[in-house]
């Protein structure tokens, strides 16, 4: 048996084994190690293998998947070996003493589940892989609880903020990648070509062209080839379900980078859950399809502004009908997550409930498609998906014929196919009724006979069916002439056979047996005619996600008193009301009001330099505004009163940060990074919010740095910009930036106490009011006291020098200043300069003379 083990374990490589003995899966070595610290289960041991102790552990059969859900949460993959064999064939095989064949049968992997315990139904479950031909890069992804397959064309600095959007549960890349590090498994090379990542795809979709799928690069063929020679693997030749390839590009979505999507808590919020997100403000979603469909619009805000207004014009329209909202709510809550079950039955771990949820899931959306379908001056996009959500009525009139109206998970034991379907079936089950009522009237007969009154007729799995009577009355039955035949002496019970009972069981056993025969044909019937219409059950599917959405930002709407936004060409963002969906329902909770505040950024005034203290509300304006446009742009109405955009390419959020000790970078370094970033990719289209630059180093540098990075914002990006900042000396460039304007949010201090009104108003801070927030965060009043002395002084002192930014007003402008020539240095020069020849050896002064030398070529 452990030669089997150890091969089976060599072919999963570093995977977790489940070993099938029995009713259990059994780990061995390391595995149970690993397993019984994770899943906090008895590590024991058997046998001995080089001389040592073989360590174990097991899980059962029927409780698989709640193990194997903690193994994945705690970043392990698992292969499954399971017997390939009974018993029985494995004796008729090769003898009494044959071991059952076994085999891998599936690699459960995090982007490779299916089953429902497993998954969260709010949340898409990605499998990346990306692909590089030609100097090209792509993604391919695919969601196989679904069936969802994208390949999105990108490029290698567009990559990461790609992956950001995804948030896949996995993410594959080839093993000579130069992107290891966005990967969580490496493959090898040969399934990253892109001719046969050509080749697998006409293999699985059984077409001899792509070209009906769209337009192919080799990196996407390649970054295709590597997903499915992976799925393959992962499956075991069970490839699962995927639709064809839907195509797109990276520029037809707002880029978003990975640290302001951080940064804004789009769809996780700071603590890596849910809670405390936008998405989480945001979504009233009544379905699972839904709510990660609305999930991934977050993700990722179209740049096609015909796109956008048309899921806003169905926003609308359930906005402005409350009952009709309401009703088609109520609809979609009782319709089951039918794109999910057929992604379990497409990969051969569905179930009769699977088959039930299509039935009830397609019948729900054909008189919802009914009831759309008479609303008079329907929007286009409703009169596209109305459309989608018939055409089953053949598919549904099967499945409520053959089916009982609540299926069973577990097809093992039958009772899913409705009377009257087969009658053959029917018979079966009346033969095997027949029997047991015989049985029941033999339980009577042999009570009377005997005159046992506890004697009872049971039926066990290795009995089978048997006659049981407590211990001190089984004398009379142990007689040679009693007509019971002794099976089996227990503490309490002792248990026999008669010829009656065996006869009558042998009915009931062989008509059981051919009805659960019967029952298994016709649920893989039943699902090959449900998969056989898999693509229009999987756009069905899609159609209700896409109404649940719209009718959840109806609801949020309504609820919030948002209001549709107006996407035009020109670039501005003018926000009347403007307020933050998260902060705004904390404060609500909270029993407070939140200040909404007004952002006019135009032409003319692009770049708004924003000052006041801290907690004053200067980085939830900042948020809030970047959240309102991509709230627009994924077609949801947003929290303002008034809201008229320009199409927003890019979005940029350096507010706050913290350092990244793996990659050895302090804060700073990460502040600086991200800043780099922005200048060197932001567009005049583009909208960036950047939160006290250069606070992480000295008050010189860090003046500088935010001094220059406006500058350079106004000159070179000119693209719409919130800059806040506590470098008062700043206010200084409103004078030379045409299109800077200073704002500030207000605060008064009143009797000694700091009263924040998180208004903002034009102009710049009267000041900082640092010392006031120090004593309202409870800052002891001797410290307070000493911190204003020091405080009094350094201004005093400011005042006789002009300040920090002294001078400056004399400097030329970022752009001018960019085409100044840059002071020349003299390395030869400098290198002679700082040489102590006194103190050189003459090795080393013959160092040095080499040196020299290098330097004089380079010059």
């Amino acid at each position: 048996m452990m030669a089997q083990y150890l091969a089976l374990k060599e072919e999963a490589g570093d995977c977790l084994l489940f070993y099938r003995m029995g009713d259990f899966f059994e780990l061995f070595f390391d595995d149970a190690k690993i397993a019984s610290s994770v899943l906090d289960i008895a590590l024991t041991s058997r046998g001995e293998h080089e001389g040592d102790k073989i360590p174990m552990c097991g899980v059962p059969v029927h409780a698989m998947e709640a193990y194997l859900a903690r193994l994945i949460k705690a970043g392990h993959r698992v292969a499954i070996a399971n017997q390939t064999e009974t018993p029985e064939e494995a004796k008729k095989r090769a003898g009494s003493k044959a071991l059952v064949s076994r085999a891998i049968i599936r690699v459960v992997t995090a982007g490779t589940l299916t089953e429902e315990a497993l998954l969260d139904s709010r949340s898409a479950n990605w499998c990346a892989a990306v692909g590089e031909a030609g100097g090209g890069v792509a993604i391919a992804c695919a969601d196989i609880s679904t069936g969802r397959f994208e390949l999105i064309e990108t490029d290698a600095a567009r990559l990461g903020a790609e992956l950001a959007r995804l948030n896949p549960a996995e993410t594959i890349a080839c093993d000579v990648t130069d992107f290891a590090e966005l990967a969580t498994a490496l493959r090898p090379k040969l399934d990253f070509e892109s001719t046969g990542g050509e080749a697998r795809l006409k293999r699985l979709f059984g077409v001899a062209t792509l070209d009906g799928f769209g337009q192919f690069s080799r990196a996407g063929l390649a970054a295709a080839g590597g997903l499915v020679a992976y799925l393959e693997h992962t499956a075991k030749g069970s490839l699962p379900f995927l639709r064809p390839p839907r195509v797109s590009r990276a520029e037809a979505a707002m880029a978003i980078d990975a640290a302001t999507r951080e940064s804004l808590e789009l769809t996780v919020s700071a603590a890596g859950t849910r809670k405390g997100s936008l998405l989480d403000a945001v979504d009233r979603t009544v379905t699972g399809a839904g709510a990660r469909l609305l999930g991934a619009d977050i993700a990722a805000p179209l740049m096609d502004r015909a796109m956008i207004d048309a899921r806003l014009d169905l926003v609308t329209l359930f906005h402005d009908d409350a009952g009709l909202r309401e009703n088609i709510r109520a609809t979609l809550r009782a319709l089951p997550d039918i794109g999910r079950a057929l992604g379990r039955l497409a990969a051969g771990r569905g179930s009769p409930r699977d088959l039930g949820q299509l039935r009830d899931g397609l019948d729900g959306a054909w008189r919802l498609g009914e009831r759309l379908d008479r609303l008079a001056d329907a929007p286009p996009l409703l009169r596209e998906l109305a459309p989608q959500l018939r055409g089953h009525g053949a598919l549904i009139d099967l499945l409520t014929r053959a089916l009982v109206p609540e299926p069973p998970v577990d097809a093992a034991h039958g009772g899913y196919i409705a009377e009257g379907y087969d009658a053959a079936l029917d018979d079966l089950r009346d033969a095997g009724a027949g029997g047991r009522r015989a049985i029941a009237a033999l339980e009577g007969e042999y009570r009377a006979r005997t005159g046992i009154s506890a004697l009872k007729i049971r039926h066990n799995g290795v009995l089978g069916y048997h006659i049981e009577v407590p211990a001190r009355s089984a004398d009379a039955l142990m007689k040679p002439d009693s007509g019971f035949t002794h099976r089996q002496t227990l503490a309490g019970v002792v248990r026999f056979n008669a010829p009656e009972l065996h006869d009558v069981a042998v009915k009931v056993t062989q008509a059981g047996a051919h009805a659960l025969s019967a029952e298994a044909a016709h649920l893989e019937d039943l699902t090959g005619e449900a998969l056989a219409r898999r693509e229009p059950i999987a756009a069905t599917a899609d159609a209700l996600a896409r109404i649940d959405v719209a009718a959840g930002l109806a609801e949020r709407a309504a609820e919030g008193g948002w209001a549709r936004p107006d996407l035009v060409e020109h670039s501005c963002f003018e926000i009347e009301g403007g307020r933050h969906p998260v902060v705004e329902a904390a404060v609500a909770r909270a029993g407070g009001r939140f200040v909404a505040n007004d952002c006019r950024l135009s032409e003319d005034s692009r770049l708004w330099l924003v000052t006041g203290p801290n907690m004053g509300g200067k980085s939830t304006f900042l948020r809030q505004n970047a959240l309102i446009a991509v709230l627009a742009q994924a077609g949801s109405y947003v929290p303002a009163t008034r809201a008229t955009l320009g199409l927003v390419d890019r979005l940029f959020s350096r507010v706050g940060a913290s350092d990244n000790l793996a990659r050895g970078r302090s804060t700073f370094m990460v502040e600086m990074v991200e800043t780099a970033a922005i200048l060197a990719q932001a567009t005049p289209r583009s909208f960036v919010i950047l939160d006290e630059v250069g606070r992480g180093t000295s008050t010189y540098d860090g003046l500088a740095i935010a001094w220059a990075v406006v500058e350079a914002i106004h000159e070179d990006n000119r693209c719409r910009c919130l800059f806040a900042t506590h470098y008062h000396e700043l206010t200084r460039l409103a004078e030379r930036c045409d299109a800077l304007t200073l704002h500030h949010v207000r605060a008064r201090e009143w009797k000694g106490e700091l009263v924040l009104l998180h208004e903002l108003a034009e102009g710049p801070a009267d000041r900082s009011y640092g010392i006031a927030v120090a004593r309202l965060a409870g800052m002891s009043p001797a410290t307070v006291k000493r911190a204003k002395a020091v405080l009094d002084k350094l201004e005093a002192g400011r005042a006789k020098t002009g300040g920090l930014a002294a001078g400056l007003d004399d400097l030329p402008l970022f752009a001018a200043a960019a085409h100044a020539e840059e002071e020349k240095v003299d390395a030869l020069r400098h290198e002679l300069e700082s040489i102590d020849v006194d103190a050189l050896s003459p090795r080393e002064a013959l160092d040095v003379l080499y040196r020299l030398k290098g330097l004089a070529k380079e010059a």
